[in-house]
């Protein structure tokens, strides 16, 4: 449901007791959560074979019923990805074409919205604004409403952009793009997505939910900053309004599915069983700005480099659930993270798991290369913003150590590399024309500056 909010998680990578750096995806899973706590359940396929799937925590804190893994959850916006595809289809079907006008299919429309074209609603550069920040909208959405009177509230507000413009990420492009798929098929989106899609790929448990907020019996948690393990329902938190009904997000966010569902679809999607091999480029083909700026996004999908390798993504959230999905082409990895906490998102963890996958981060080493490395790695470094790391290797174990702070044990990995402990982003020493350089080497964002040694 929100966007530009992996970067923020990856940033802040929590640290945990032991690490894990063999092929051990359940220790990386406990790493970023609690037995006993709001949890996630995650999967990876690589090359058509499954290589892991896992859960971790409890669906309801009451009863502290365990999480599985053919639990159902909630997907937030990864429903674009879905959106995109009906649209894609009923292009293929020639119910529609990508260039039609809203005006063409929604009569009743905002004036200012009639001339916006299909295309530029799935790329979000129609110049649409969003939403769910309008005081207006939030005093009511969290109570249910028919998709007429859905549409009629949120497309009061007057274009941000001229169309082509730029990309603007809006939920309420993707909530126009659902009614006009109900509009062409007579159908309502749920029902068409069901007939469609889910029946046939036999996606038996997922679907879209249409009124509440709940989907079954993973329970959906939240909480704050001021006490992350306290775990609340989104509603009853105080520091925000955190209840919407999903009528009110409809085609951009209310598909609830498993892990199982989810492998169903993308295998699907990829082999062209849904919509053509055309179309499918199509969508995973960055679109364009009117001045022929490609921006990093096709229809219904992220499209840009993680650790310099091609991918396609999208992630959600709603209320009480965030989730993750990203396929890489080149490497035929497919990786999905559903998670019933609303505040964590589940990207750090599936990305270090990625990274063990692939072997995108440096492995670790024994005590013996460490002690070789330490006489290179140890001293001080400055960071570009003045503030001196202190690295250190006592009783055969590597520290680091900021002004001002704790000092924190580190993994000593091959090629002058090293990590804290549960992550695998990493630092990396080198030497660049005669300079010493502390290269810090972050999984989502790439190279960051270096530290340089004093």
């Amino acid at each position: 449901m929100y966007k530009n909010i992996l970067l923020a998680a990856i940033i802040s990578v929590s640290t945990c007791s032991e690490a894990a750096y063999k092929n051990d995806f359940d220790t990386i899973l406990q790493c970023y959560n609690d037995n006993d706590a709001p949890g996630m359940v995650v999967s990876l396929e690589h090359s058509g074979e499954l290589i892991y799937k896992g859960a971790i925590g409890v669906k309801n804190i009451e009863t502290m019923r365990a999480l599985t893994t053919d639990d159902i959850f909630q997907i937030g916006s990864i429903t674009k990805t879905f959106t995109a595809v009906a649209i894609l289809k009923l292009a293929e079907d020639k119910k529609l074409s990508l260039h039609d006008t809203l005006g063409q299919h929604l009569k009743e429309i905002n004036p200012d919205y009639k001339d916006l074209t299909i295309d530029k609603l799935l790329s979000h550069t129609a110049g649409l604004a969003d939403y769910l920040n309008d005081p207006e909208i939030t005093q009511v959405y969290d109570n249910y409403a028919p998709i007429d009177q859905v549409i009629h509230s949120i497309t009061k507000q007057p274009l941000m952009a001229e169309p082509g413009q730029k990309y603007s990420y809006s939920n309420l492009g993707y909530v126009l793009l659902g009614h006009v798929i109900e509009v062409v098929t007579g159908m309502s989106y749920a029902q068409f997505m069901a007939k469609s899609f889910f029946k046939p790929l036999k996606m038996d448990d997922t679907f879209v939910l249409t009124k509440g907020t709940s989907a079954g019996a993973v329970h959906g948690y939240t909480s704050n900053h001021n006490a992350p393990k306290t775990y609340l329902n989104p509603e009853k938190l105080t520091q925000r309004a955190w209840n919407v009904d999903r009528s009110w997000i409809y085609s951009a966010g209310a598909i609830a599915s498993t892990l199982a569902d989810m492998s169903l679809w993308y295998k699907a999607l990829k082999s062209g069983n849904i919509i053509s091999t055309q179309s499918y480029r199509l969508m995973t083909t960055r679109a364009k700005l009117n001045n022929n700026q490609p921006i990093n996004y096709g229809y219904g999908v992220d499209i840009y480099p993680i650790s310099g390798l091609h991918s396609v993504s999208h992630q959600g959230q709603v209320p009480g659930f965030f989730a993750w999905h990203v396929y890489f082409p080149n490497e035929d990895l497919t990786a999905t993270a559903l998670t019933n906490n609303d505040t964590k998102h589940p990207g750090p963890a599936l990305l270090d798991m990625i990274a063990v996958q692939l072997n995108l981060s440096p492995k670790p080493v024994n005590v013996q290369t460490a002690k070789r490395m330490a006489a290179s790695l140890i001293g001080r470094y400055k960071t570009p913003d003045s503030t001196i790391l202190t690295i250190s290797f006592e009783h055969n174990t590597l520290y680091s150590q900021y002004e001002g702070e704790s000092k924190r044990k580190l993994i000593a990995r091959e090629n002058n590399a090293f990590s804290y402990e549960c992550t695998e982003n990493y630092f990396q020493l080198r030497v660049q024309n005669g300079t010493t350089e502390l290269v810090p080497v972050k999984l989502y964002q790439g190279e960051q500056k270096p530290l340089l040694k004093l």
